[in-house]
């Protein structure tokens, strides 16, 4: 395929004479000379800096909500949580809301928050981000959300992890009344998740 590299594999080496033998040398060189070949195109099309990134997996993951997250009490911090996933490498989910890495690294987190808000008068909206069960410093942000009002909050961080670190996305709202929420497929649109979150591997730390 056009996206896949041929990976080249260990050379089968015939196995020698007990005494020197020319045309076995002749076809031991050969066999080494596809080889390097072989290798050598595999290395030109990752390092090329025209396209080579096409072939480089790096650790990724998307993850959704098809249901709504409430708040049972005002500037009380809840996770974000997740029950979809729509594409994962490297990176899992668990307890709904740990986003669990594999692999060390800096990562780079995309997340969306659907605000739903059924009460006359504004609020406020603070979301951060906390590693491994404790808050990031200075990773919040704070949010103003008019009365009646839908709104939508999307914000990107990166984060340098090690293997068994987990990310979680937390939320507080000054008013119950306001929620993350979700809609079904309805023409003209797909359906709208509640919060989404997409992860990428940037690099080594």
């Amino acid at each position: 395929m056009a996206n896949e590299l041929d990976r080249p594999e260990a050379p089968a080496i015939p196995l020698a004479p007990a005494e020197y033998n020319r045309p076995y040398n002749d076809q031991k060189d050969n066999v080494f000379r596809l080889f390097f070949n072989r290798l050598n195109s595999v290395l030109s099309a990752v390092l090329t800096t025209d396209n080579g990134g096409r072939f480089i997996y790096t650790p990724r993951a998307a993850f959704y909500s098809t249901a709504d997250q409430t708040a049972t009490s005002i500037n009380t911090g809840y996770a974000v949580t997740f029950n979809q996933t729509t594409y994962a490498s490297g990176i899992t989910l668990s307890n709904n809301s740990r986003l669990n890495v594999t692999h060390p690294g800096t990562y780079h987190f995309d997340a969306t928050l659907q605000l739903e808000h059924n009460n006359s008068s504004a609020t406020s909206v603070t979301v951060w981000v906390q590693k491994n069960g404790a808050a990031v410093a200075y990773s919040g942000h704070r949010f103003n959300v008019k009365g009646n009002d839908d709104d939508i909050i999307h914000w990107g961080f990166s984060a340098d992890l090690v293997g068994s670190d987990y990310i979680e996305i937390y939320w507080a709202t000054g008013d119950t009344q306001l929620n993350l929420h979700t809609e079904a497929a309805s023409s003209p649109h797909p359906g709208l998740p509640s919060a989404s979150v997409e992860i990428q591997y940037v690099s080594n730390s």
